[in-house]
């Protein structure tokens, strides 16, 4: 069976009217100060009549005109260009319609004409273009649209109608041209014009350029030859519709056909797809036409093309093969990559169906007990946390963890605090937890993952241990970020003054000094969990002294001075000096006429 439906640009309107019937369209021009009265085209003469009985309150009527009016507005050209003989006379600003002249008088009556008709060719020119496109951006010459569906075939074609124009007499004729768009449901084949797209070609990695129409998921391999991959060509294909939806076309015509797929869908599966129709009415960003796209290709399980087509799931050597018309593709993925398909994460799936790339990605990293991969697979924040890791550096920590701790204690260390340091951050800023601070534990926890991955043969054993007891804290972050300033910076020497080296002293076992260099720095840095290594250019340019008191060849005291001034001074782990240290520190105070805050 096959259903029509027909969509026209109601007049002067960004809206389209939605019909059951075929309208015949017949381009109007209303009068305006280029017009000297209301016109609409003849198709059978050929040409700009004047609208009969203008005195009627409905000046373009069907009944009069014989068919619907769409209002035709001229391409906005740019004025002639004068010729060089008078652009030396008059010298002419395109961007204002300015003219400097000796004095107009001056002109002769063929250069004033000239003048007279340029002035009239800018004021049309702004005319057209504030008129050209309708108040959601989109040119006013797409003024119809049809959906066909054929519940036989389980094909849905839309077709777009632009008017396009030739010249006659110096007047615009109008003409129309077709645009379409093709989904055949039961082939899995998609067929989206490129005439309309930026990017109507692809090169290869052999700089050979060629066309993406009319390629099937079957054909798609073909591709492969030309070393353009499955997930290259979806990238491409995605991007495509997006701009035709969001630049060229009316959405509202996406609107009906979404609709239309759908019970295409239902049709050739047997599944509800009652989701997807209230995900449509609650998301305001609702990608109309690339849903189309996306369950065209993959009708059982439309969230689960994503997931196939993910760059994660394509760089692994197990491909997965499916038949379009396979009721089971979901327990078949999940066969295939060795994923346990239990209630809780078809549930999961439902609701975010990347959580089958978190499941890979904790098993991948070593996990097996369930009621962990429960815990982390219901939580969209804890997903948030491993989906945002680099997958190699986490398996490689948690694979290394697990050996050492367990698989329960290893996931702690990565969750370790999440909550709570969201929570302070939020506090300290004085915002509400819905600023996601979350995000900001996300970027430390990977950053620190990646380094212990690339320098973990550098990195001390004692901090290794702290990293397992209490996690990747923003203090074993900073000693990770110390290794790895040393090993990706040029080490430094310090050269310090007379005044700075007055500052190196002995005091109850104290023994206060002077770094050596940027590498020694670092060292400080790691071994009292703190950043002082990035004050490397401090020092270096005198902003700073910084100074460091041992004991027992331990690390006590962190100091930095500037000029006589006591800036901070901390222990381990940023602590603050109590009675017995800050006794310590007093004596040094006085001793070298040192003031505090």
């Amino acid at each position: 069976m096959i259903q029509t439906e027909y969509f026209y640009r109601e007049l002067f309107s960004e809206n389209f009217l939605h019909t059951e019937n075929p309208k015949v369209v017949i381009p109007v021009r209303p009068k305006n100060e280029f017009n000297s009265g209301n016109l609409y085209y003849s198709e059978e003469k050929k040409e700009w009549c004047s609208v009969p009985d203008n005195t009627s309150d409905n000046v373009f009527s069907e009944e009069k005109l014989g068919g619907y009016p769409v209002e035709f507005v001229e391409t906005p050209l740019e004025p002639w260009a004068l010729s060089i003989t008078d652009r030396d006379f008059v010298v002419k600003d395109l961007q204002n319609g300015s003219f400097i002249t000796p004095e107009l008088e001056d002109f002769s009556p063929s250069q004033m004409k000239k003048f007279i008709e340029y002035r009239w060719q800018k004021k049309l020119y702004k005319f057209n273009e504030k008129n050209f496109k309708d108040k959601k951006k989109i040119e006013k010459d797409y003024h119809s649209a049809k959906i066909t569906t054929d519940t036989e075939n389980l094909t849905l074609t839309i077709k777009f109608y632009k008017f396009v124009r030739e010249k006659n007499k110096n007047t615009e004729v109008p003409q129309t041209e077709e645009m379409t768009l093709f989904f055949d449901m039961k082939n899995g084949r998609t067929d989206v014009l490129q005439d309309y797209y930026d990017h109507n070609s692809l090169k290869n990695k052999n700089g050979t350029w060629y066309n993406i129409n009319r390629y099937s998921f079957k054909q798609k391999k073909a591709l492969k030859d030309k070393k353009l991959t499955d997930a290259e060509l979806n990238t491409e294909i995605e991007s495509q519709c997006e701009y035709l939806e969001e630049v060229e076309l009316p959405v509202c015509v996406f609107e009906k056909a979404f609709e239309k797929i759908l019970e295409l869908a239902e049709l050739f599966t047997g599944v509800s797809f009652e989701e997807k129709r209230n995900l449509a009415k609650t998301k305001t960003d609702f990608k109309y036409l690339l849903e189309i796209y996306k369950i065209t290709m993959l009708p059982f399980e439309p969230s689960l093309y994503d997931i196939i087509m993910d760059t994660e799931i394509q760089s692994r050597p197990v491909i997965f093969n499916y038949k379009r018309n396979d009721s089971k593709v979901f327990k078949r993925f999940c066969r295939k990559y060795k994923i346990r398909n239990t209630k809780i994460l078809r549930k999961c799936f439902m609701e975010r169906p990347f959580v089958l790339i978190t499941f890979l990605r904790l098993k991948d990293s070593g996990f097996k007990d369930m009621n962990l991969y429960n815990r982390i697979l219901t939580d969209s924040d804890k997903c948030s946390i491993i989906d945002n890791c680099d997958d190699r550096s986490l398996a490689f920590f948690c694979r290394w963890s697990i050996k050492k701790r367990g698989q329960k204690n290893t996931m702690n260390s990565i969750l370790k605090d999440a909550n709570r340091y969201a929570q302070e951050n939020a506090q300290e800023a004085g915002l509400d937890l819905d600023i996601n601070f979350m995000n900001i534990h996300n970027y430390t926890l990977t950053d620190a993952l990646d380094m212990f991955c690339k320098y973990f043969k550098h990195i001390p054993d004692s901090l290794k241990e702290d990293i397992l007891k209490d996690g990747f804290t923003e203090f074993n972050h900073d000693a990770l970020a110390n290794i790895s300033w040393q090993y990706e910076h040029k080490n430094v020497t310090f050269k310090y003054t007379y005044e700075q080296k007055h500052l190196e002293d002995e005091i109850d076992g104290y023994k206060f000094c002077l770094p050596e260099n940027s590498y020694q720095l670092c060292e400080i840095g790691t071994a009292m969990h703190n950043c002082v290594a990035s004050y490397s250019d401090k020092v270096k340019e005198k902003q700073c002294t910084i100074v460091y008191a041992e004991k027992d060849d331990k690390y006590i005291f962190c100091i930095e001075v500037q000029e006589n001034r006591i800036v901070q001074e901390r222990l381990d782990h940023n602590a603050t000096p109590q009675k017995e240290e800050q006794k310590i520190l007093d004596k040094w105070h006085e001793r070298h006429s040192l003031v505090t805050k």
